[in-house]
Protein backbone atom coordinates (compact mmCIF):
# COMPACT_ATOMS: atom_id res chain seq x y z
CA UNK A 1 0.00 0.00 0.00
CA UNK A 2 1.17 3.06 -1.05
CA UNK A 3 0.80 6.41 0.52
CA UNK A 4 -0.52 9.52 -1.82
CA UNK A 5 1.61 11.85 -2.35
CA UNK A 6 1.01 15.50 -1.52
CA UNK A 7 1.72 17.25 -4.72
CA UNK A 8 -0.47 20.14 -4.38
CA UNK A 9 0.84 22.11 -7.34
CA UNK A 10 1.11 18.97 -9.87
CA UNK A 11 -3.00 18.79 -8.66
CA UNK A 12 -4.09 22.29 -9.39
CA UNK A 13 -3.02 21.46 -13.12
CA UNK A 14 -4.62 18.50 -13.16
CA UNK A 15 -7.64 19.76 -12.17
CA UNK A 16 -7.41 23.09 -14.09
CA UNK A 17 -7.02 20.65 -17.35
CA UNK A 18 -10.11 18.97 -16.51
CA UNK A 19 -12.49 21.97 -15.39
CA UNK A 20 -14.68 22.05 -18.48
CA UNK A 21 -16.28 18.23 -17.40
CA UNK A 22 -15.47 18.71 -14.04
CA UNK A 23 -17.78 21.74 -13.85
CA UNK A 24 -20.70 19.90 -15.55
CA UNK A 25 -21.24 18.53 -12.40
CA UNK A 26 -22.75 19.85 -8.54
CA UNK A 27 -21.70 19.67 -5.24
CA UNK A 28 -24.51 19.33 -2.63
CA UNK A 29 -23.64 20.44 0.89
CA UNK A 30 -24.51 21.89 4.00
CA UNK A 31 -23.46 25.07 5.54
CA UNK A 32 -24.49 26.94 9.05
CA UNK A 33 -27.59 24.53 9.23
CA UNK A 34 -28.29 25.40 5.26
CA UNK A 35 -28.11 23.78 2.22
CA UNK A 36 -25.81 24.91 -0.35
CA UNK A 37 -25.07 24.10 -4.13
CA UNK A 38 -21.96 24.70 -6.02
CA UNK A 39 -19.66 23.83 -8.78
CA UNK A 40 -16.88 21.17 -8.10
CA UNK A 41 -13.91 24.11 -7.75
CA UNK A 42 -15.94 25.73 -5.22
CA UNK A 43 -16.82 28.75 -7.74
CA UNK A 44 -20.65 29.03 -7.94
CA UNK A 45 -21.80 28.69 -4.29
CA UNK A 46 -24.96 29.38 -3.61
CA UNK A 47 -27.51 28.75 -0.70
CA UNK A 48 -31.29 26.84 -1.29
CA UNK A 49 -32.18 27.20 1.86
CA UNK A 50 -32.17 30.24 4.59
CA UNK A 51 -34.09 29.42 6.95
CA UNK A 52 -31.46 26.98 9.08
CA UNK A 53 -32.13 23.54 10.73
CA UNK A 54 -31.06 21.88 7.72
CA UNK A 55 -28.01 18.94 7.50
CA UNK A 56 -26.74 15.71 5.13
CA UNK A 57 -27.57 16.65 2.17
CA UNK A 58 -27.75 14.40 -0.64
CA UNK A 59 -28.97 14.23 -4.22
CA UNK A 60 -29.61 11.79 -7.17
CA UNK A 61 -29.02 11.50 -10.97
CA UNK A 62 -32.18 13.60 -11.75
CA UNK A 63 -31.36 16.90 -9.43
CA UNK A 64 -33.82 15.37 -6.86
CA UNK A 65 -32.51 16.93 -3.41
CA UNK A 66 -33.06 15.48 0.17
CA UNK A 67 -31.72 17.04 3.11
CA UNK A 68 -32.33 16.02 6.76
CA UNK A 69 -34.10 18.41 8.91
CA UNK A 70 -35.20 17.90 12.34
CA UNK A 71 -36.60 13.93 13.16
CA UNK A 72 -38.24 13.94 9.23
CA UNK A 73 -35.97 14.15 5.70
CA UNK A 74 -37.13 17.27 3.29
CA UNK A 75 -37.40 17.08 -0.43
CA UNK A 76 -35.96 20.11 -2.07
CA UNK A 77 -35.89 22.10 -5.55
CA UNK A 78 -32.97 22.73 -7.05
CA UNK A 79 -33.92 26.19 -6.53
CA UNK A 80 -34.64 25.59 -3.19
CA UNK A 81 -38.61 25.00 -2.92
CA UNK A 82 -40.05 23.00 0.10
CA UNK A 83 -41.75 19.39 -2.12
CA UNK A 84 -42.33 17.14 0.41
CA UNK A 85 -41.63 15.57 3.48
CA UNK A 86 -40.04 12.11 3.64
CA UNK A 87 -39.00 9.43 5.76
CA UNK A 88 -40.29 8.84 9.84
CA UNK A 89 -39.99 11.01 12.36
CA UNK A 90 -40.11 8.30 15.31
CA UNK A 91 -36.81 9.24 15.92
CA UNK A 92 -34.47 12.61 16.43
CA UNK A 93 -31.74 13.73 13.79
CA UNK A 94 -30.75 11.92 10.79
CA UNK A 95 -27.21 11.50 10.76
CA UNK A 96 -26.67 10.26 7.53
CA UNK A 97 -28.62 10.46 4.00
CA UNK A 98 -28.11 9.36 0.13
CA UNK A 99 -30.76 9.58 -2.51
CA UNK A 100 -31.17 6.37 -5.09
CA UNK A 101 -29.47 7.42 -8.48
CA UNK A 102 -33.34 7.80 -9.87
CA UNK A 103 -34.30 10.12 -6.94
CA UNK A 104 -37.31 7.41 -5.69
CA UNK A 105 -35.64 6.23 -2.31
CA UNK A 106 -33.80 7.94 0.24
CA UNK A 107 -31.67 6.10 2.93
CA UNK A 108 -30.45 7.33 6.26
CA UNK A 109 -29.10 6.37 9.55
CA UNK A 110 -30.31 6.95 12.86
CA UNK A 111 -29.76 6.26 16.54
CA UNK A 112 -32.92 4.95 18.56
CA UNK A 113 -32.68 5.81 21.98
CA UNK A 114 -35.58 3.26 23.17
CA UNK A 115 -37.45 1.99 24.44
CA UNK A 116 -38.65 -0.73 21.40
CA UNK A 117 -35.11 0.11 19.22
CA UNK A 118 -32.14 1.07 20.82
CA UNK A 119 -29.15 1.74 18.92
CA UNK A 120 -27.33 2.88 15.35
CA UNK A 121 -29.81 1.70 12.64
CA UNK A 122 -29.86 2.22 8.55
CA UNK A 123 -33.36 2.83 7.19
CA UNK A 124 -35.38 3.80 3.78
CA UNK A 125 -37.85 5.94 2.60
CA UNK A 126 -39.68 6.64 -0.18
CA UNK A 127 -38.80 10.45 -1.32
CA UNK A 128 -42.05 11.43 -2.27
CA UNK A 129 -43.88 10.72 0.59
CA UNK A 130 -43.10 10.38 4.93
CA UNK A 131 -42.60 6.78 4.88
CA UNK A 132 -43.15 3.91 8.06
CA UNK A 133 -39.32 3.04 8.82
CA UNK A 134 -40.78 -0.51 8.18
CA UNK A 135 -42.48 0.19 4.83
CA UNK A 136 -40.06 -0.68 2.41
CA UNK A 137 -37.44 -2.99 4.45
CA UNK A 138 -35.87 -3.14 7.49
CA UNK A 139 -34.67 -0.98 9.49
CA UNK A 140 -31.50 -2.93 10.09
CA UNK A 141 -29.82 -2.77 13.46
CA UNK A 142 -25.58 -1.90 14.01
CA UNK A 143 -25.32 -0.03 10.50
CA UNK A 144 -25.06 3.24 9.58
CA UNK A 145 -24.09 5.36 6.92
CA UNK A 146 -25.63 3.82 4.25
CA UNK A 147 -24.71 4.31 0.48
CA UNK A 148 -26.27 3.49 -3.06
CA UNK A 149 -24.42 1.25 -5.21
CA UNK A 150 -27.63 1.69 -7.90
CA UNK A 151 -31.07 2.27 -7.61
CA UNK A 152 -31.91 -0.98 -6.26
CA UNK A 153 -28.60 -1.76 -3.88
CA UNK A 154 -27.03 -0.24 -0.57
CA UNK A 155 -23.91 -0.65 0.99
CA UNK A 156 -24.25 -0.54 4.31
CA UNK A 157 -20.87 0.04 7.17
CA UNK A 158 -21.36 -2.19 10.46
CA UNK A 159 -20.71 0.01 14.12
CA UNK A 160 -20.29 -3.44 15.63
CA UNK A 161 -17.18 -6.35 16.06
CA UNK A 162 -18.90 -7.14 12.74
CA UNK A 163 -16.16 -5.85 9.94
CA UNK A 164 -18.09 -6.83 6.95
CA UNK A 165 -19.17 -4.44 4.55
CA UNK A 166 -22.43 -5.42 3.59
CA UNK A 167 -24.62 -5.50 0.32
CA UNK A 168 -28.86 -4.78 1.32
CA UNK A 169 -30.57 -5.13 -1.71
CA UNK A 170 -33.88 -2.98 -1.03
CA UNK A 171 -35.92 -4.96 -0.30
CA UNK A 172 -34.02 -8.02 0.60
CA UNK A 173 -31.49 -10.26 2.57
CA UNK A 174 -28.23 -8.60 3.56
CA UNK A 175 -25.29 -9.87 1.75
CA UNK A 176 -21.80 -9.75 2.78
CA UNK A 177 -19.54 -7.67 0.32
CA UNK A 178 -16.13 -7.70 2.52
CA UNK A 179 -13.92 -7.34 5.08
CA UNK A 180 -10.24 -5.14 5.14
CA UNK A 181 -8.11 -7.31 7.30
CA UNK A 182 -5.34 -4.04 7.65
CA UNK A 183 -8.19 -1.24 8.44
CA UNK A 184 -11.73 -0.40 9.50
CA UNK A 185 -13.67 1.04 7.24
CA UNK A 186 -16.51 3.41 8.38
CA UNK A 187 -18.46 4.88 5.52
CA UNK A 188 -17.53 5.07 1.67
CA UNK A 189 -19.26 5.12 -2.07
CA UNK A 190 -18.34 3.12 -5.16
CA UNK A 191 -18.57 5.05 -8.19
CA UNK A 192 -21.38 5.38 -10.64
CA UNK A 193 -19.31 2.92 -12.99
CA UNK A 194 -18.55 0.51 -10.26
CA UNK A 195 -14.64 0.51 -10.96
CA UNK A 196 -13.43 2.48 -7.95
CA UNK A 197 -14.72 2.42 -3.97
CA UNK A 198 -13.71 4.94 -1.58
CA UNK A 199 -14.08 4.79 2.43
CA UNK A 200 -12.95 6.46 5.23
CA UNK A 201 -11.36 4.31 7.68
CA UNK A 202 -9.60 4.00 11.14
CA UNK A 203 -12.32 6.80 12.40
CA UNK A 204 -11.77 8.74 10.04
CA UNK A 205 -7.97 8.96 10.06
CA UNK A 206 -7.45 8.38 6.21
CA UNK A 207 -9.19 7.42 3.11
CA UNK A 208 -8.48 3.95 1.59
CA UNK A 209 -9.13 3.79 -2.63
CA UNK A 210 -9.52 0.52 -3.64
CA UNK A 211 -9.65 -0.94 -7.81
CA UNK A 212 -12.93 -2.66 -8.38
CA UNK A 213 -11.55 -5.82 -11.04
CA UNK A 214 -15.89 -5.97 -11.42
CA UNK A 215 -19.02 -4.51 -9.83
CA UNK A 216 -19.86 -5.73 -6.22
CA UNK A 217 -19.74 -8.49 -5.06
CA UNK A 218 -16.55 -8.96 -6.79
CA UNK A 219 -13.93 -8.11 -4.18
CA UNK A 220 -11.91 -4.96 -4.25
CA UNK A 221 -8.05 -4.31 -4.62
CA UNK A 222 -7.38 -2.14 -2.12
CA UNK A 223 -4.78 0.55 -4.23
CA UNK A 224 -3.79 3.97 -2.25
CA UNK A 225 -4.43 5.71 1.48
CA UNK A 226 -5.36 9.31 1.42
CA UNK A 227 -3.82 10.31 4.98
CA UNK A 228 -3.02 13.16 7.69
CA UNK A 229 -6.29 15.03 7.55
CA UNK A 230 -7.38 18.38 8.67
CA UNK A 231 -8.96 16.82 11.95
CA UNK A 232 -10.92 13.73 10.23
CA UNK A 233 -12.30 12.58 6.77
CA UNK A 234 -16.02 12.07 6.22
CA UNK A 235 -18.19 11.48 3.55
CA UNK A 236 -15.87 10.68 0.22
CA UNK A 237 -18.20 11.13 -2.83
CA UNK A 238 -17.22 10.34 -6.15
CA UNK A 239 -17.76 12.34 -9.14
CA UNK A 240 -20.17 11.20 -12.07
CA UNK A 241 -17.57 10.20 -14.09
CA UNK A 242 -15.70 8.80 -11.32
CA UNK A 243 -12.49 10.82 -12.31
CA UNK A 244 -12.81 13.21 -8.88
CA UNK A 245 -13.19 12.51 -5.31
CA UNK A 246 -14.59 15.08 -3.09
CA UNK A 247 -14.74 14.84 1.02
CA UNK A 248 -15.12 16.81 4.19
CA UNK A 249 -11.95 17.46 6.33
CA UNK A 250 -12.50 19.78 9.28
CA UNK A 251 -11.62 23.14 7.57
CA UNK A 252 -14.32 22.10 4.74
CA UNK A 253 -14.80 20.27 1.24
CA UNK A 254 -11.58 18.96 -1.11
CA UNK A 255 -11.94 17.79 -4.28
CA UNK A 256 -8.69 15.69 -5.60
CA UNK A 257 -7.89 13.78 -8.42
CA UNK A 258 -5.04 10.37 -7.76
CA UNK A 259 -3.47 8.35 -10.05
CA UNK A 260 -4.11 5.02 -8.66
CA UNK A 261 -1.22 3.43 -10.27
CA UNK A 262 1.34 6.07 -8.99
CA UNK A 263 -0.93 7.08 -5.79
CA UNK A 264 0.40 11.03 -6.54
CA UNK A 265 -2.29 13.76 -6.09
CA UNK A 266 -3.64 15.60 -3.42
CA UNK A 267 -6.79 17.91 -2.85
CA UNK A 268 -6.97 21.17 -1.59
CA UNK A 269 -9.54 22.84 -0.11
CA UNK A 270 -12.27 24.38 -2.29
CA UNK A 271 -15.08 25.00 0.26
CA UNK A 272 -14.46 26.48 3.12
CA UNK A 273 -16.75 25.85 6.03
CA UNK A 274 -18.74 23.03 3.63
CA UNK A 275 -19.55 19.88 5.15
CA UNK A 276 -21.32 16.50 3.95
CA UNK A 277 -20.65 16.90 -0.06
CA UNK A 278 -22.62 14.66 -2.34
CA UNK A 279 -21.74 15.12 -6.14
CA UNK A 280 -24.10 14.91 -8.80
CA UNK A 281 -25.55 17.13 -11.66
CA UNK A 282 -25.08 19.89 -12.94
CA UNK A 283 -26.03 23.10 -10.70
CA UNK A 284 -28.30 24.42 -13.21
CA UNK A 285 -29.20 22.23 -14.90
CA UNK A 286 -31.32 22.60 -18.41
CA UNK A 287 -34.90 23.90 -17.36
CA UNK A 288 -37.89 21.18 -16.59
CA UNK A 289 -40.45 21.82 -19.91
CA UNK A 290 -43.46 20.34 -20.49
CA UNK A 291 -46.80 20.70 -22.91
CA UNK A 292 -50.13 19.71 -22.92
CA UNK A 293 -53.24 20.18 -24.95
CA UNK A 294 -55.50 22.66 -23.13
CA UNK A 295 -58.38 21.13 -23.66
CA UNK A 296 -59.70 17.30 -24.95
CA UNK A 297 -62.96 15.35 -25.19
CA UNK A 298 -64.14 12.74 -22.07
CA UNK A 299 -63.95 9.93 -25.01
CA UNK A 300 -60.31 10.40 -25.47
CA UNK A 301 -59.11 10.80 -21.54
CA UNK A 302 -60.90 7.89 -20.86
CA UNK A 303 -59.63 5.38 -23.41
CA UNK A 304 -55.77 7.45 -24.20
CA UNK A 305 -55.47 9.54 -21.47
CA UNK A 306 -53.57 12.74 -22.05
CA UNK A 307 -50.37 13.12 -24.22
CA UNK A 308 -47.68 15.62 -22.97
CA UNK A 309 -44.35 16.51 -23.76
CA UNK A 310 -41.40 16.72 -21.98
CA UNK A 311 -38.18 18.14 -22.66
CA UNK A 312 -35.32 17.77 -19.72
CA UNK A 313 -32.18 15.28 -18.73
CA UNK A 314 -33.82 13.60 -16.17
CA UNK A 315 -36.30 10.64 -15.06
CA UNK A 316 -39.26 12.80 -15.68
CA UNK A 317 -42.78 11.92 -13.68
CA UNK A 318 -46.04 12.66 -14.51
CA UNK A 319 -49.41 12.86 -12.03
CA UNK A 320 -52.80 13.09 -14.18
CA UNK A 321 -55.30 15.07 -11.01
CA UNK A 322 -59.15 15.30 -10.84
CA UNK A 323 -60.36 17.49 -8.15
CA UNK A 324 -56.85 17.54 -6.60
CA UNK A 325 -56.43 13.97 -6.17
CA UNK A 326 -54.17 12.10 -8.29
CA UNK A 327 -56.21 9.23 -10.84
CA UNK A 328 -52.77 8.08 -13.00
CA UNK A 329 -48.82 8.26 -13.13
CA UNK A 330 -46.30 7.69 -15.40
CA UNK A 331 -42.41 8.17 -15.54
CA UNK A 332 -39.84 7.84 -18.48
CA UNK A 333 -36.02 8.57 -18.52
CA UNK A 334 -36.04 12.00 -20.85
CA UNK A 335 -33.15 13.05 -22.71
CA UNK A 336 -33.85 16.29 -24.44
CA UNK A 337 -37.39 15.59 -25.66
CA UNK A 338 -39.96 13.18 -25.34
CA UNK A 339 -43.71 12.42 -25.66
CA UNK A 340 -45.17 10.64 -22.32
CA UNK A 341 -48.99 9.15 -21.55
CA UNK A 342 -50.70 9.08 -18.71
CA UNK A 343 -53.80 7.39 -18.23
CA UNK A 344 -56.44 7.10 -15.62
CA UNK A 345 -56.70 4.47 -13.53
CA UNK A 346 -60.11 2.72 -13.16
CA UNK A 347 -61.41 4.63 -10.04
CA UNK A 348 -60.19 7.83 -11.81
CA UNK A 349 -62.45 6.60 -14.72
CA UNK A 350 -65.28 6.73 -12.42
CA UNK A 351 -64.24 9.47 -11.27
CA UNK A 352 -64.43 11.51 -14.41
CA UNK A 353 -67.80 9.43 -15.53
CA UNK A 354 -68.79 11.27 -12.15
CA UNK A 355 -68.15 14.88 -13.60
CA UNK A 356 -65.57 17.67 -13.73
CA UNK A 357 -64.82 19.85 -16.25
CA UNK A 358 -61.12 19.95 -15.81
CA UNK A 359 -57.83 17.65 -15.29
CA UNK A 360 -54.18 18.76 -14.25
CA UNK A 361 -51.15 16.70 -14.95
CA UNK A 362 -48.02 17.24 -12.55
CA UNK A 363 -44.78 16.64 -14.06
CA UNK A 364 -41.78 16.59 -11.84
CA UNK A 365 -37.77 16.16 -12.79
CA UNK A 366 -34.73 17.63 -12.21
CA UNK A 367 -36.23 19.14 -8.91
CA UNK A 368 -39.09 21.08 -10.31
CA UNK A 369 -42.72 20.88 -11.14
CA UNK A 370 -44.75 22.11 -13.89
CA UNK A 371 -48.05 21.97 -14.06
CA UNK A 372 -50.83 21.92 -16.39
CA UNK A 373 -54.47 22.32 -16.89
CA UNK A 374 -56.56 20.78 -19.37
CA UNK A 375 -59.95 21.52 -19.91
CA UNK A 376 -62.31 18.25 -20.12
CA UNK A 377 -65.08 18.32 -23.17
CA UNK A 378 -67.85 16.47 -22.62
Amino acid sequence: MRRCLVLAAALFALYAAAAPTALADSIVFERGGNVWLANPDGSGQRPLTKDGGYSRPSQSDDGTIVAANGSVLHRLSRSGALLGTAGDDDYGGKIFTDTSPNGALASYGFFANGPILEGPYAAVSHTGRPTEKEEIDGPLKGYLNPTWLDSTRLLIFPQSLVVDIQIWPVPGDVQDWFADGDVELGGGEVDRAMTKFAATANGGSLIRIYKLPAPPPALPVPACDVSQPTGSFFRPTWSPDGGALAFQEDDGIHVGRYDLASCSGSAPLVIPGGKHPDWGPAATGPALAATAPRRIRLSALLNGGVRIRVSCTCTARATLLAGGRAIGRNRRAVSGSAAMRVKPNRAGKARLRAGGRSVSVHVTGVGRRVTRKVRVLR
